[in-house]
């Protein structure tokens, strides 16, 4: 829904980090995928840790908490699907440049609260 998406990781010191996402597609109701642009500390926790939490929102403000484990990839098929979605050479209106990588989400267990 174009909506911004945080996502929290756990740094290697074990502490949380919380980043924003906008360039994300479902792949089914179980995987989602997120374009690597502008993430520094994101992906370097992933390599650590791959649990992972994710809280958006609909427009009447019900939001998700989606409980998950991710998997960061360099190629292959969902990192062309992202390049060509989201930047197709050139920056996008939401600021997206060429990916560095793609997270692949797999939703393990999801909450919704108002």
């Amino acid at each position: 829904n174009k909506r911004p998406t945080h996502i929290a990781t756990v740094r290697p010191n074990n502490k949380p980090n919380l980043a924003i996402v906008t360039n994300i597609l479902v792949i089914d109701k179980n995987k989602l995928v997120i374009s690597v642009n502008e993430m520094v500390n994101t992906p370097n926790n992933i390599k650590n840790n791959p649990y992972v939490v994710l809280t958006t929102f609909n427009e009447n403000y019900v939001g998700l908490r989606l409980f998950g484990k991710a998997n960061l990839l360099t190629s292959g098929k969902y990192y062309k699907l992202c390049e060509d979605t989201f930047y197709n050479g050139k920056v996008s209106a939401s600021g997206a440049t060429k990916p560095k990588g793609v997270l692949i989400i797999t939703i393990e267990e999801l909450e919704e609260y108002k």
